[in-house]
């Protein structure tokens, strides 16, 4: 009868171990952004977006940044062209940076719903005259 209640006992336990198959893999970015502004660089950009015209979608649990950039307009920069990217995000000293296709990276900033994407701001130190790439939902 020991057994049996030693048996029963292990079942229960081995029944409520979760292995994380179920779960969805998320990070600070998953979900679909749409592109508001880009600003800064040399040459000191300064260009609004409506949303819907330039739409990021970011997949965790694939590491994939989609991009659908349907901007018309001639300007000298305006992000990543439509395409999927590879994406990671990093955590140096506290702080969140993105990396895009191993080799863009920006600084993770998230406030009153929005992110902002800073390229001046990478995990290796300070960079100067990046661009600022602001994300709302």
């Amino acid at each position: 009868m020991k057994h049996l209640l030693i048996i029963f006992i292990f079942g229960i336990v081995l029944s409520n171990c979760d292995n994380g198959d179920d779960t969805t893999k998320k990070d600070a970015l998953t979900g679909t952004w749409n592109v508001q502004h880009i600003g800064g660089g040399f040459a000191g950009i300064d260009n609004d977006y409506e949303s819907g015209v330039i739409v990021w979608t970011f997949s965790a649990e694939n590491g994939t940044l989609t991009v659908e950039n349907n901007n018309e307009a001639d300007v000298i920069y305006d992000g990543f062209p439509t395409g999927s990217y590879s994406y990671s995000i990093l955590t140096v000293e506290g702080e969140q940076f993105l990396e895009i296709d191993g080799q863009e990276q920006f600084g993770i900033v998230r406030s009153n719903g929005q992110v902002l994407l800073d390229a001046n701001k990478t995990s290796t130190g300070t960079g100067a005259d990046g661009f600022q790439i602001v994300l709302v939902p």
